[in-house]
């Protein structure tokens, strides 16, 4: 703290004893209502703010009481007013003692972290899952020793409850106060822990101007780290809940009814009003006190809750698993307590009467000129509403892709389309069609029987008439020069030599350190690197794989192997990360043009921000970087998207 704010500090502290001693003319140390009253002249605004002061009941105010009133000194100065995550917090803890066996009473008695972590998952999950990420589980063993004591284990419980965050501090203060980071955590869009100029201009700060950057970046490095975002004197950068309560309070009663929360709500948060009133009005008189209020998700705005989730099974449902708000995960615990409040009905689901959600819509396959200019929607069926993205005819005239069913019986198809969707003709099971490169054949993955062995890589005559099987497999792509496949395995990438009819291990399962190699595979126009997205702890990365000679030379003839046979890998493949993006998501399909490799993230979608593509372009160069994908639509979530024909026209799939 400055010699400035020190001192503005100390100035406030007499301010308040002097006003305090004015006002208490018994000298008892307690002021009554009347006493009270003599502070100003708008005796019904007084009365109010006694009652909401009066934290403990008594009838009257202490001087710690007093000096969170209202108006006495700036925010930050202020008395502590009592919060009631503390109570959540101590009935967690409590929850904790009990769940091992006690612990309160051997408080440095250690456990595992990563069991921990596993349990507490499990534990808050409907559904009981346990899938530990590397964040959460850094947050709860910072140091990495494997090990956290009782005291580790309640600070690990305050960050879940979104009481604190960055280096154990406070997003919600004692004065009442709570820090606005759900505007950091969507400007910070690649998710770094850091907010630039761009990300400050672009994404949820908008309408903020380049001098207040200038102003929130002390170090002047062209960032604004959270301990500046934090900054108590950023006054904007907190939402002070108590005066915005006072403010919404018209009718000077102490309560807010839905009429008067509604009038003080901003657009962007107006859904959660209804939820808000059923959730946490708890002696269910239709009217929130400051306390109930305070627990409401209206009131939280350290996390995008005024972000609507998305049923994305379409059952007319909100599962757990769709109550998600922010790429990142962060308050899971707090997460929880919202999802418990809102099911009224106890059915581990939420229904559009318990809260507000978006219907997802069936995907579309559209396509839009360079230039803007012209969009039109090809193709878009509520009984399929799951699209994979079309792969285009060498000639340019036809188009293949996948469609899947909202009946699980009828399942995924391939299906031939001209490119202006007039025609369309379903030639037969399986999903990620790929031409050959004379366009007579087509490649698919196929589902023939349970378990791994059923998912096989087919290839098909352009009319889906014969096919046979190529191997065991996922995801394939046929090279734009004809002579290979490559398709998943075994969390690994293999090679088919469409000439030997011959398959290789290109990426053994055992040559990489990813979890997943995604469901997707992208070919370099000139038939000599592969991208794909691969899973790491926390986060998905962007990885080119060259493709070595050897795996194509005359050499890998001998000894002969049986077609249905893969060799083994016969050089070492360099996987080139080329970034980590925390906000990936693999679902969307690849795909590798003239200008680089197309591939999508996590919408950020948050209010007045909610229509924002989602598709990147990586220049794959020594002085590329990715960038939003040129002048695609901003009125869709891109799934995936392709660059066709003369470069005019991107082909594009949009997720809703």
């Amino acid at each position: 703290m400055s010699a400035e704010d020190s001192a503005e500090l100390a100035a406030s502290v007499l301010k308040i004893r002097a006003e305090f001693k004015r006002l208490d003319q018994d000298q008892n140390e307690r002021l009554t209502l009347d006493e009270f009253l003599q502070l100003h002249d708008n005796t019904a605004e007084l009365k109010r703010d006694f009652a909401l002061y009066d934290f403990d009941g008594s009838g009257a105010l202490t001087q710690a009481e007093f000096s969170s009133v209202s108006g006495l000194c700036p925010a930050w100065i202020r008395g502590k007013i009592p919060d009631p995550f503390d109570q959540l917090l101590m009935k967690a803890v409590s929850a904790l003692d009990e769940s091992y066996e006690q612990w309160n009473r051997r408080p440095n008695e250690y456990v595992n972290s990563h069991s921990f972590v596993a349990n507490f998952i499990g534990s808050i999950s409907p559904e009981g899952k346990k899938f530990v990420t590397g964040r959460i589980l850094r947050q709860a063993d910072p140091d990495g020793d494997g090990r956290m004591t009782r005291t580790d284990a309640k600070k690990f419980l305050a960050y879940q409850l979104g009481m604190l965050w960055g280096q154990e501090q406070e997003i919600r203060e004692p004065t009442g106060r709570v820090l606005r980071l759900d505007r950091f955590l969507i400007a910070d869009i690649n998710n770094d822990g850091f907010v630039t100029l761009e990300e400050f201009s672009s994404n949820g700060w908008g309408t903020r101007r380049e001098q207040e950057f200038i102003r929130l970046d002390v170090e002047e490095d062209g960032r604004i780290t959270f301990s500046e975002y934090r900054d108590y004197q950023h006054t904007e950068n907190f939402f002070d809940v108590v005066e915005w309560f006072r403010e919404a309070d018209a009718d000077l009663s102490g309560l807010l009814d839905m009429m008067e929360i509604e009038n003080a709500a901003n657009k962007e948060r107006e859904h959660l009003v209804a939820s808000t009133i059923e959730a946490f009005d708890q002696n269910h008189d239709q009217l929130l006190s400051l306390q109930e209020f305070r627990l409401s998700m209206l009131a939280n705005l350290n996390y995008p809750w005024a972000k609507r989730p998305m049923d994305l099974n379409r059952d007319g449902f909100l599962s757990y698993d769709e109550f998600v708000f922010h790429k990142t995960d962060l308050f899971q615990l707090q997460r929880r307590f919202y999802f418990h409040r809102l099911d009224r009905n106890r059915d581990r689901r939420l229904s559009h009467a318990e809260f507000d959600f978006i219907e997802a819509k069936p995907n579309a396959i559209r396509m839009e000129s360079m230039d803007g200019d012209t969009r039109t929607v090809i193709y878009q069926d509520e009984s399929f509403p799951t699209l994979g993205l079309p792969d285009v005819s060498p000639d340019g005239t036809r188009m293949l892709f996948h469609r899947t069913s909202s009946d699980a019986k009828v399942g995924s198809q391939i299906v031939l389309s001209d490119l202006r969707g007039e025609v369309i003709t379903e030639l037969c099971s399986g999903t990620h069609p790929s031409w050959s490169a004379d366009g007579n054949q087509f490649v698919c993955a196929r589902t023939v029987a349970e378990g791994l062995a059923g998912k096989q890589i087919w290839l098909m005559a352009s009319d889906g008439r014969g096919g046979r099987s190529i191997g065991q497999g996922t995801s394939p792509s046929w090279s734009p020069n004809g002579k290979m496949i490559a398709f998943l395995h075994d969390n690994g990438i293999v090679l088919y030599d469409t000439e030997k009819e011959e398959s290789h291990v290109l990426v053994p399962r055992e040559g990489h350190r990813y979890s997943s190699l995604g469901d997707t595979i992208a070919w370099e126009s000139d038939s000599k690197r592969l991208a794909v997205l691969a899973t790491r702890p926390n986060f998905i990365e962007l990885v080119l794989v060259s493709i070595p000679r050897k795996e194509v030379g005359s050499e890998l003839a001998d000894p002969p192997v049986a077609k249905d046979e893969v060799k083994e890998p016969v050089a070492d493949v360099v996987l080139e990360s080329q970034r980590g993006f925390a906000s990936c998501r693999s679902e969307g399909q690849l795909s590798w043009g003239e200008g680089g490799i197309y591939f999508s993230i996590i919408p950020n979608i948050s209010g007045s921000v909610a229509k924002q593509t989602t598709l990147q372009l990586w220049v794959p160069a020594a002085n590329g970087g990715v960038k939003v994908a040129p002048l695609l639509s901003r009125d869709f979530a891109w799934k995936s998207a392709s660059v066709e024909g003369n470069g005019m026209w991107y082909l594009a799939v949009s997720e809703h």
